[in-house]
């Protein structure tokens, strides 16, 4: 038995072994100190040079942006889905006149269907918008309330009706003989909205 390799494989196992040892220097002392490096910045330039290409392309279609920003601006500026006011006490005021006007319109005899109190409601949830609302409490019957809220919405500007609640007047005993009183039976409360166009609050 023989007890050492035989030469052959002697030689051939410090070839294996200067080959493992050149690698470990390699990896130790080229590799991680002047080759990762090289690759890393071969990497972000590869980067940038993609960026900049992105970039010349959108430098290219910006007549095309610039012109479509003046067509948006245009449109928004001929918007009438917006109160034309740019002060809240102003657009309140304008509300007030269109409700009034809506009830001139549709509310028949001013006895029974008549606008009794109104005022500004501030505060409220901030929105995209600056939202201008107005309370209202009128006295009217259901026919002409409903022409007169249908106006309200279905015009321009947009106009919103909310909180909106009906209450049946009860007028007590009423002798045999006699009228009940010539006012509409129907007490309506509700509000008025609209939006200006500037911007309001920022959501959190």
């Amino acid at each position: 038995m023989r007890l050492l390799p035989e030469s052959n494989n002697g030689r051939l196992l410090a070839v294996v072994l200067a080959l493992i040892v050149l690698l470990l220097v390699y990896l130790l002392g080229v590799h991680w100190w002047f080759v990762a490096p090289h690759l890393e910045i071969a990497s972000q330039m590869s980067d940038l040079r993609e960026q900049q290409q992105r970039f010349l392309e959108t430098s290219k279609q910006r007549p095309e942006i610039e012109k479509r920003l003046v067509d948006v601006r245009s449109f928004e500026q001929s918007n009438q889905a917006f109160l034309g006011q740019t002060e809240a006490a102003a657009a309140a005021a304008d509300l007030i006149q269109r409700m009034k006007q809506a009830v001139t319109d549709h509310g028949g005899d001013s006895n029974r269907c008549q606008v009794l109190t109104h005022q500004q409601l501030t505060g409220g949830k901030p929105e995209l918008y600056e939202k201008v609302t107005i309370q209202v409490r009128m006295r009217c019957d259901l026919e002409p309330l409903s022409l007169i809220l249908y106006q309200l919405e279905s015009g321009k500007p947009y106009l919103f009706v909310d909180q909106l609640m009906i209450y049946k007047q009860n007028y007590g005993y009423v002798a045999p003989g006699q009228k009940a009183p010539q006012q509409s039976a129907l007490d309506i409360r509700f509000n008025l909205s609209g939006y200006m166009r500037k911007r309001g609050a920022e959501k959190a």
